[in-house]
């Protein structure tokens, strides 16, 4: 149990002090006049006023005069309404007025000031007219305005009737490897207007013809050239106009083949010696840069490059030459709905697998099995 203390000597000379200060107090008379100070200043509080409900279903509608009917003559209005109106003077009779047919009903006289005013009125119209100063204005107005174009006529053009246009490429005809017909070409600017169309879609993929504007011929700079042939895998050198751009990592490099005569020495009559050529298609999907074409497909470039008859796989797919064997580039693996594989080398090579075209051939020969 806790254990109760004495009051120290602090608190028996608060507790005298207070008493002594409540003596003299008294003895003032302040203790008296303090409750009725504060009684005269408090503001008296106003009454909370009730709310008295309206019982509008025992109460009588209200409805307009107007609506009944009483009271109201020809325009609508009351007499009170028109004195409010200043239809009639404060001496008319208004038993008189409401009295009056609505064939004749009761209007107010002009005042001697509308009269002055319509005089006037009348006389500066006269005066402007003997001045001529309405013709003068009716001419600077029709100088002055500006002329109106004339409103376009909307021809509707009935589709249904005309002819269905449809491109030469969709129907097949006329149509070289890049996907593009030789007058498309020729707005594009890429070959001179003498140059053979016939020999232009002969041409490889890996050899398209490029016209140089003007007969300049453009050619690398020394440092480019020294850094063309660091990397032979897929290039160093990122050139938009010169590159091809491989199906797979889509890359516009020059290659970094030694012995390449169009990406070294920009003579575009040569194929280019770091990028495929199918032999079916001529296409861009024959196209592939030599670190692709190892990694992607487990080939390369010296056996594709001596090989004449070499298919690419986007056509031993399509021909169905080698069952289960793809272009697994991303553009064909989403048109066969398939989600691209990113970078699956290592894990092609951790498990045995000479590139990822083998790794994806046992993957849909296991999926087709179990099936």
């Amino acid at each position: 149990m806790g254990r109760l203390g004495v009051k120290s000597d602090y608190e028996e000379l608060r507790k005298a002090q207070i008493l002594e200060n409540q003596a003299r107090l008294a003895s003032l008379g302040v203790q008296i006049a303090v409750p009725e100070l504060r009684s005269t200043a408090s503001k008296p509080r106003s009454e909370k006023r009730k709310y008295n409900k309206v019982d509008y279903f025992s109460t009588p509608l209200r409805r307009s005069i107007r609506l009944k009917g009483n009271n109201v003559d020809s325009c609508g209005t009351t007499p009170s309404a028109k004195r409010k109106l200043g239809l009639f003077d404060e001496g008319d009779d208004e038993d008189e007025i409401e009295k009056r047919p609505a064939s004749a009903p009761y209007l107010r006289v002009k005042s001697d000031y509308e009269e002055l005013r319509k005089a006037q009125i009348l006389e500066n119209q006269a005066r402007l007219a003997s001045l001529g100063v309405r013709k003068a204005v009716v001419e600077l107005r029709s100088t002055a305005s500006k002329p109106r174009s004339e409103k376009r006529k909307y021809n509707k053009v009935d589709y249904f009737s005309a002819p269905l246009r449809r491109s030469s490429r969709l129907k097949g005809n006329n149509v070289d490897s890049c996907g593009t017909t030789p007058p498309a070409k020729r707005k594009l600017g890429l070959f001179d207007e003498g140059d053979d169309e016939d020999d232009i879609k002969k041409r490889p993929a890996n050899a398209p013809h490029l016209r140089v504007k003007y007969g300049l011929v453009m050619h690398l700079s020394p440092e480019a050239l020294a850094r063309r042939c660091n990397s032979k895998e897929r290039g160093t050198i990122y050139d938009p106009i010169l590159g091809i751009c491989c199906h797979f990592c889509r890359q516009k490099k020059l290659c970094g083949e030694e012995d390449c005569k169009r990406c070294g020495d920009s003579d575009m009559d040569q194929p280019c010696l770091g990028k495929t050529d199918c032999s079916i298609c001529h296409s861009s999907k024959g196209v592939l840069c030599r670190g692709c074409l190892k990694n992607r497909y487990g080939e390369e470039m010296e056996d594709v490059r001596d090989n004449k008859e070499w298919i690419c796989p986007h056509c031993t797919e399509q021909k169905g030459i080698n069952p289960y064997w793809i272009c697994n580039s991303s553009l064909c693996l989403k048109k066969r709905k398939m989600a691209p594989t990113g970078i699956a080398i290592f894990r092609a090579r951790e498990m045995g697998y000479k590139s990822v075209a083998h790794l994806l051939m046992d993957q849909l020969q296991g999926t087709v099995k179990s099936i």
